[in-house]
């Protein structure tokens, strides 16, 4: 199976519209990135009314915290018990503390997600092979972090959903319960979203009603649905194989678009610097 995946983006002036629509090449696990939030419910059970199965990474996350997990053990071995309930080991993770020291904090977030992120990504690939063991053709991957991860190397395709960043906030500040400055302090976590888009395959923009949104992405949904032919084919297991690798490769020649943005940018400032006399 291929992949693909799916990022939450706004600007907040733009309508909606779809950008780089194609139509997939092959059988397909796409994935839906998205920062923090934003309209997800909508964009996940439009997909699921297709019978298109979600893998949904924020739960993921949750089950690789849990006591029974090694990613545990690992987490309180590093920041010790104080971000467990009644900080007690065996206990539950306590999520809204590990929260406080992590976010603000860089050095111990790279920490945290050098833990989580492996984890997560090994619960994916098991998920993935029984799909794919069953003949599923197409997968949503629903991953917050897909990009900040690295994992869009190995994916076919990104669609990036655009919310304004205004909502954005709201959003977080209610469904959290937090204060502004600790809603901002997780946004900041992310890469902004305007620099998801340059990874984009589609775009949805979630600036408009919410059965906009739905046929959006019911459009971006029929352009990467793979047909029977790839479906069929790439049941076969070296076929499959030759196809993930194709992928890597793929995305591997086209590059970071982050950094070539870094080297067009320096390039440019390079040439514009004013030449000294000898």
């Amino acid at each position: 199976m291929n992949s693909a995946d799916v990022v939450f983006s706004s600007r907040p002036h733009d309508p909606p519209r779809i950008i780089k629509p194609h139509p997939s090449t092959s059988s397909t696990t796409p994935s839906l990135v998205r920062q923090q939030h934003e309209s997800k419910s909508t964009v996940v059970s439009t997909i699921q009314t297709l019978g298109i199965p979600v893998i949904d990474c924020d739960k993921l996350a949750r089950l690789v915290v849990e006591p029974s997990h090694p990613a545990y053990k690992k987490l309180v071995a590093h920041f010790g018990p104080v971000i467990l309930e009644n900080q007690e080991i065996g206990q539950p993770l306590d999520r809204y503390k590990f929260g406080t020291i992590i976010f603000p904090d860089e050095a111990q977030r790279r920490v945290a997600n050098s833990i989580i992120h492996p984890a997560v990504r090994d619960e994916i690939l098991r998920r993935l092979l029984r799909l794919w063991i069953k003949g599923t053709s197409l997968v949503i991957i629903d991953v917050p972090l897909l990009l900040e991860g690295d994992l869009w190397r190995i994916v076919s395709e990104v669609i990036v959903v655009y919310c304004p960043p205004e909502v954005q906030l709201e959003r977080i500040k209610a469904r959290d319960r937090l204060s502004e400055e600790d809603a901002l302090a997780r946004i900041k976590a992310q890469w902004p979203l305007i620099e998801k888009v340059d990874y984009a395959d589609h775009v949805i923009y979630n600036t408009s009603d919410m059965e906009t949104l739905k046929l959006s992405t019911l459009t971006v949904m029929k352009a990467i649905k793979p047909s029977l032919f790839w479906t069929v084919l790439a049941y076969f297991p070296p076929i499959t194989a030759l196809l993930a690798t194709w992928i890597i490769i793929k995305r591997h020649i086209k590059g970071d678009p982050r950094k070539a943005r870094l080297r067009s940018t320096l390039s440019s400032s390079g040439s514009n610097a004013p030449a000294h006399a000898s």
